[in-house]
């Protein structure tokens, strides 16, 4: 989630949201499966890019020409979308994209890759198409390597086991000291920032779920619903509005040493927008 909220945070600094997207990896009892990622760009976003865009082609530089990228991320190729297979682990392909709307008329795509094995598998920062990395990059952001929550998997028999350190990592992928402490620095608390902010971040929302495709007999999972488990689900400007994580943030810049990982945890309990799945080990019977 880190790669996808610093990429989110990287279009607000721009302009208005920009992104919603979901990600669902669907395993069977055999190990083999596939991830269905979807991408979807807000209205208003990509009437920007496509002006921006203009920019470009006229040898304009700086955040307001990289803007134009957007557009390519909306409607990728079917070349770029096999490059980024690997993003998801070894033995990784793909299968198929659709470029569509959802139900609010946000422009984007579906695409679907598929694996025979999934404790090959893995989840992290960069299971992100690869023009959002070069779009986050061009606007002046580092993208650190195994930085920030990622999931693995392990198959025993009819047992899958799901590792993740989304709880343990969460709170620093959405968090940008740098900013908050630009913050502190103008006397604004870094939660006045932050509900600044979140105006301009209506209908962004990140997800990352698990489904047994052929059922769950039982699962130690906390959020489940059917054969879906989710593992991090965030409306994002909810969570920024939310009083809670406001108090967090203030509370985080004043004495970051402060902040345990038993604190944050209990934090995302009470996050109404935001689901986070705590255990670092969660195991599923399959079907």
């Amino acid at each position: 989630m880190k790669f996808l909220f610093l990429f989110s945070l990287t279009c607000l600094l721009l302009t208005s949201s920009c992104i919603r997207t979901s990600t669902v990896v669907s395993v069977k009892k055999d190990g083999s499966g596939n991830i269905i990622s979807r991408y979807y760009f807000s209205p208003q976003m990509l009437l920007m890019a496509d002006q921006l865009a203009g920019i470009q082609a006229q040898g304009g530089d700086g955040p307001a020409a990289n803007l134009g990228m957007i557009s390519d991320m909306a409607k990728p190729d079917k070349e770029a979308l096999e490059a980024d297979a690997s993003n998801f682990g070894e033995g990784v392909r793909y299968a198929k994209h659709e470029p569509g709307k959802d139900d609010e008329g946000w422009e984007g795509y579906s695409v679907v890759y598929e694996f025979d094995d999934v404790t090959k598998i893995h989840i992290d920062q960069n299971s992100v198409p690869g023009k959002a990395k070069e779009f986050v990059e061009s606007s002046g952001e580092a993208i650190k390597a195994d930085d920030g929550g990622k999931l693995t998997f392990a198959l025993n028999d009819d047992k899958l086991t799901i590792f993740s350190t989304f709880a343990t990592a969460g709170m620093g992928d959405m968090l940008d000291q740098e900013k908050l402490d630009q913050a502190k620095a103008m006397n604004m608390a870094p939660s006045q920032a932050m509900q600044m902010s979140a105006g301009m971040a209506q209908g962004m929302r990140i997800g990352f779920f698990v489904r047994a495709e052929e059922g769950i007999i039982e699962t130690n999972a906390t959020h489940v619903t059917g054969n879906l488990i989710t593992l991090s689900d965030a409306d994002i400007p909810k969570v920024m509005q939310d009083p809670d994580f406001g108090a967090f943030l203030d509370r985080s810049v004043e004495n970051p040493e402060a902040v345990t990982p038993e604190e944050v945890k209990e934090l995302f309990k009470e996050i109404e927008a935001m689901t986070v799945e705590l255990a670092e080990e969660i195991t599923v019977k399959l079907k």
